[in-house]
């Protein structure tokens, strides 16, 4: 039997009847201060800016639709046994260093050093099984299913125990409903045009005529009350640096970075850090590569700490290598080589890669800084395709 069988989509989801959920749709926060300022000034509604702005609100509507009808479909099914809160229906965000919580937006995240790791649409229980909702009306799913596998690595480190299914609800019109992994189950509603309700939560979303519905259940719970293997998000990172640097047989331990538990790392990471270089052997690096193209100057000599960090990236066949470097004064740079350019791109101040460099630079010894022969040796390893 299939584990996904009692999934069955409901007629008041895939019609998304509203009979019931109205009223609590309007306890929700929105992000349209920005839509309702561009419609102030009436841009053209079919400028590609003015579409997307709103087509990101009505995904919100969506979004918070879906959850209030899966609610009431928690309570009536009776293989789910936990159902996690959001929104309205919880009491305060959280904001703590590591674990899963409600954040601000009162979504349900998953932080590490106080940054998103992932965030779930919603999240239910059944007695040997988490499963993790995505919704969305965007038509094409491909992006979707690459977020996909951080989720699902992600809850099997959280949840080693409990098999990992998802529920991937989509809007009618989306295409590759039928190429998604085994683990989902597909549901597809209506559309949501309903242009009343969504100019009403836009423009007259108060709370004063209105009651929440709120449900006392045992099945509904906080995410503070989930059970979990805590993820340490900067310590697996040190952990993996020193297990592939371990070996001093070999420059970097490649079996290490093959085995199930680290390809599993690799869907929550993309990237681990093994080693840096200085900029006169990137410099000679460069040369050996026969790099004719920089998209960006790099200025040596701002360096800091003279440092360009070396990572390692799955590629669907092998492996690759790419650069970081922090000029002093200025952004994090990603240096990435493409054929015989290196492309030089900013990174987010605030985003992981940033937090995971500073870190990285502190716990980097000397025995971890690579020759230009160890970077040859490396790729000489790493050009070989995977095998299983």
């Amino acid at each position: 039997m299939n584990k996904l069988e009692f999934l069955k989509l409901p007629k008041n989801i895939k019609e998304l009847n509203l009979n019931k959920i109205l009223d609590n749709l309007y306890f929700y926060a929105y992000h349209c201060k920005y839509l309702k300022k561009i419609q102030t000034n009436k841009i053209d509604k079919d400028d590609p800016h003015y579409i997307s702005t709103y087509s990101s609100f009505i995904g919100e509507v969506y979004e918070n639709i879906i959850y209030e009808l899966l609610i009431k479909y928690a309570l009536e099914t009776k293989e789910i046994t936990s159902f996690i809160l959001k929104g309205p229906h919880q009491d305060k965000y959280e904001n703590l260093k590591n674990g899963l919580m409600i954040d601000r937006n009162s979504q349900i995240v998953y932080k590490a050093g106080y940054k998103d790791v992932t965030e779930f649409d919603a999240l239910f229980f059944t007695k040997d099984s988490v499963c993790f909702v995505e919704s969305t009306i965007v038509k094409t799913t491909t992006s979707l299913r690459k977020r996909l596998k951080k989720k699902k690595a992600l809850l099997e480190v959280l949840f080693p125990k409990l098999r990992i299914t998802a529920l991937i609800i989509l809007s009618e019109g989306a295409l590759g409903v039928n190429v998604f992994p085994k683990y989902c189950k597909v549901w597809v509603t209506d559309s949501l045009t309903d242009e009343k309700l969504i100019h009403n939560l836009m423009y007259n979303n108060n709370t004063k005529n209105r009651k929440l519905i709120t449900y006392q259940d045992k099945k509904l719970n906080h995410s503070n009350d989930v059970k979990l293997v805590p993820f340490k998000y900067f310590d697996t990172i040190s952990w993996i640096l020193r297990n592939v640097r371990k070996n001093t047989k070999e420059i970097i331990d490649i079996d290490f970075l093959k085995t199930e538990k680290i390809q599993r790392y690799f869907e929550i990471y993309s990237k681990f850090y093994i080693g840096h270089v200085t900029s006169e052997i990137f410099v000679e690096l460069l040369q050996y590569m026969n790099i004719l193209n920089i998209s960006e100057d790099i200025p040596l000599n701002n360096i800091q700490d003279d440092m360009i960090m070396v990572t390692i990236e799955k590629t669907k066949d092998s492996f690759a290598l790419i650069y970081y470097v922090k000029i002093i004064g200025d952004k994090l740079k990603k240096l990435e080589v493409n054929g015989t350019s290196l492309v030089v791109s900013n990174k987010d101040p605030k985003g992981f890669t940033a937090a995971e460099t500073k870190f990285i630079r502190y716990i980097f010894k000397k025995s971890y800084k690579f020759s230009l022969d160890d970077i040859k040796s490396i790729k000489n390893v790493i050009d070989v395709p995977i095998t299983n």
